[in-house]
């Protein structure tokens, strides 16, 4: 079962451990909720097995994510049987997407919580662990911002997500709260508390915490939210239907937390959101993007920002000229462009082709000539074509992105892609899928190799260590072309081929020495 993403605190109060899954924006969720859970002295642990309370933030952009969202739920529903947990609590995209099919399918779980239930949160988590029943209610209206016509779709007409089990059905609680201007406890360290006026909260799309806490377990790099919800309308995502429409959080917001992050410890700011280039639109213009850029460069303890999610149709030169001369924002491009092929793109709702991406990435690289890029593309799209696929299968040998992520289309309920004809049978996309994959990892070992001899700055994540010995099993850094959890790392030795022992958080020079797949061998001189 996979390890909860929070640290412990000292206070004094049933125990609570998160589990995780899901993207950066899950990521910092969770640290939102381990805060508020903190702020009122509940135990947030890092055992799931050693707490009273098992949180779960789900995921639910594809299937492999749905599927590994029930597995992880049953685990740790198991722990009432096996470990110390008294109750587990069901949160995030699938909470809030599916809670009638997850009440049906799983009733080991205790609660099942929407966006709009997080600020209750700790109560719920006080009358499990003491063993008392939590209010019951029904699954309330369409949040603020989601589409009525993505709800029909998603309650109404959709099949469920999840296979029922042949266990008796239990009501669970779906507690759908409205925002509340509730007085925020004492700050208790690590924990922010960033004043958000409350026309502003209100207006907020239900698609995360509201309250104005966070918690960072003191890492040297932490994921920043920047915005939530989308406006976009790609046929295969339905992301919008459930995570609202797209608000932008105020420069001065952002800032007061990224300045937080710096004083507890984080040198790197990863910043996400569904899209990242829409930023500002609704505060006065995307212009807005390089000033926010030069305010969190202004913060002194911050060596590197790194922007993701970046939607090709948004980008605006201002933006790209500011990432390419900022020396604090690593010219790392993550561009979300899912296909290549005109046809298949326009099928999708989204706009490109061949020749266009390849102008656009060569565009960035004349303004940063040391730029690495990362995208993701979906091969048997209904209606693709082995001309679609020769074409993608072009534009990765022409391009030589740094980073790829492929994956076979995945039939999303409620999205017009569902119904699309031309479905692609399973096997033909998993025999393509086979094929892409196949010549992007023989670029990516040149790419990779292309580095060896090239000297750069690493960020330390820090050494590990065996848990039983104790001795020094590795020391883990980053440059700029890697991002934390999502790409490869930089692993870090002495002249002499022995470990480096070097401090998590400092940004030391090293040269590259060795390409092991995508993973690089940097030699730290002088240590």
């Amino acid at each position: 079962m996979p390890g909860p993403d929070v640290v412990a605190t000292t206070a004094a109060g049933p125990s609570v451990a998160i589990v995780t899954l899901g993207c950066g924006r899950n990521e910092v969720d969770s640290d939102q909720l381990a805060g508020l859970l903190a702020m009122d002295g509940l135990v947030v642990v890092d055992d799931a097995a050693a707490a009273d309370v098992v949180v779960v933030n789900t995921c639910t952009f594809i299937a492999p994510a749905k599927q590994e969202s029930v597995d992880t739920i049953l685990a740790a529903c198991d722990l009432k049987q096996d470990g110390n947990a008294r109750a587990v609590v069901v949160v995030g995209c699938m909470a809030q997407r599916y809670p009638d099919d997850l009440s049906v399918a799983i009733p080991e779980a205790d609660a099942i919580l929407g966006f709009d239930a997080y600020p209750r949160l700790p109560a719920i988590v006080r009358d499990l662990a003491a063993g008392r029943s939590v209010q019951r209610l029904q699954v309330g209206a369409a949040h603020p911002g989601a589409r009525p016509s993505d709800q029909s779709e998603a309650t109404e007409s959709a099949p469920p997500a999840v296979a029922p089990t042949t266990k008796p059905r239990r009501a669970l609680p779906l507690l759908v709260m409205p925002t509340r201007d509730d007085e925020v406890p004492p700050e208790a360290a690590p924990i922010a508390r960033v004043t958000t006026p409350q026309d502003d909260l209100d207006r907020m799309p239900a698609s995360g915490p509201r309250f104005p806490v966070r918690r960072h377990n003191g890492g040297p790099w932490a994921y920043l939210k920047i915005a939530s919800g989308c406006d976009r309308v790609c046929t295969f995502c339905a992301i919008p239907s459930f995570r609202g429409r797209f608000r932008s959080r105020p420069i001065d917001e952002i800032v007061a937390e990224a300045t937080w992050l710096a004083d507890n410890g984080a040198r790197e700011l990863v910043m996400v959101s569904e899209n990242t280039t829409s930023w500002g639109k609704d505060l006065g213009g995307r212009d807005l993007q390089p000033r926010l850029l030069e305010a969190l460069a202004d913060i002194d303890a911050i060596e590197r920002l790194r922007l993701m999610y970046l939607q090709p149709a948004e980008l605006q030169r201002p933006l790209l000229q500011a990432m390419a001369s900022m020396e604090k924002v690593a010219p790392y491009f993550d561009l979300s462009l899912q296909h290549v092929s005109h046809d298949v793109l326009t099928r999708m709702a989204r706009s490109g082709s061949p020749d266009r991406f390849l102008s656009l990435v060569g565009s960035i690289r004349e303004l940063a000539p040391e730029a690495v890029f990362r995208s993701n593309f979906i091969v048997g799209f209904p209606g693709e074509t082995e001309d679609d696929v020769d074409q993608l299968v072009d534009f990765l040998e022409a391009a030589r992105l740094d980073w790829v992520g492929l994956f076979t289309f995945s039939e999303e309920d409620g999205t017009a892609s569902a119904t699309m004809p031309d479905q692609v049978p399973a096997a033909v996309m998993a025999q393509r899928l086979a094929r892409v994959s196949e010549a992007q990892e023989a670029i990516a070992d040149q790419v990779t190799a292309a580095w060896v001899g090239r000297q750069v700055e690493v960020l330390v994540d820090g050494p590990e260590h065996d848990l039983k010995t104790g001795e020094l099993t590795a020391t883990i850094a980053r440059s700029f072309r890697e991002a934390p959890e999502t790409d490869g790392e930089v692993t870090l030795i002495t002249a002499d081929g022995s470990i480096a022992d070097v401090p998590a958080g400092r940004l030391i020079p090293v040269t590259i020495i060795d390409a092991v797949g995508v993973d690089l061998v940097g030699r730290v001189d002088g240590v």
